[in-house]
């Protein structure tokens, strides 16, 4: 059971976290599915109308309320609000590194196991999409492009193709330093 693995290495280190004073904090979800056929992540694209980052594929999230009691109720919180999973039916295996996300945000990445199947109900003022993408697919190297040319401080910017979507920017790097942690992948 991968869930057990992921708990346990999560469990066994220290998140990275950065002293960034000028980022707002934020968290994500990152959503894991165990089905019969492997494990899947699940992701949104988000709804066209927002103000940043329209139209992008990312893990349900956001800014840090001040009512919020950490990163974990943040997640819960956003991904309960954008796309309906009860915080209930989350099993939170651990944290992260955190990423810099944009010009201005300091996301941690929450991962949690999630029920399969699971219905979901997407606030269609933040969500246009929710799929899955299966681990396999993602540890395949032939859809990974890296990009130097536009890369910054943060490293060079990761492409993941699957199907018609094109995941990259901080969903990529949170992406890929779950595969490097849980499933042995090398870049």
């Amino acid at each position: 059971m991968v869930a057990e693995k992921i708990f346990e290495i999560l469990k066994s280190r220290a998140p990275r976290t950065f002293n960034a004073r000028n980022f707002k904090p934020a968290a994500v979800l990152v959503p894991i599915q165990e089905r019969a056929d492997g494990d899947y992540l699940v992701l949104t694209q988000r709804a066209e109308m927002l103000n940043s980052h329209s139209g992008q594929v990312a893990f349900p999230g956001g800014r840090v309320d001040p009512s919020d009691r950490g990163a974990v109720e943040t997640a819960l919180r956003e991904s309960q609000e954008e796309i309906g999973i009860d915080p209930r039916d989350v099993r939170v295996l651990g944290e992260l590194d955190q990423v810099r996300a944009a010009a201005s945000y300091l996301v941690t990445p929450v991962v949690g196991l999630i029920p399969f199947p699971y219905e979901f109900r997407l606030n269609a003022s933040e969500t246009a999409a929710v799929f899955s993408v299966p681990i396999a697919a993602l540890l395949d190297q032939s859809i990974l492009t890296i990009d130097q040319r536009f890369g910054s401080e943060w490293g060079p910017v990761y492409h993941f193709h699957y199907q018609q979507w094109d995941i990259w920017g901080a969903t990529a790097r949170i992406i890929k330093q779950l595969l490097e942690l849980a499933y042995g992948f090398e870049a």
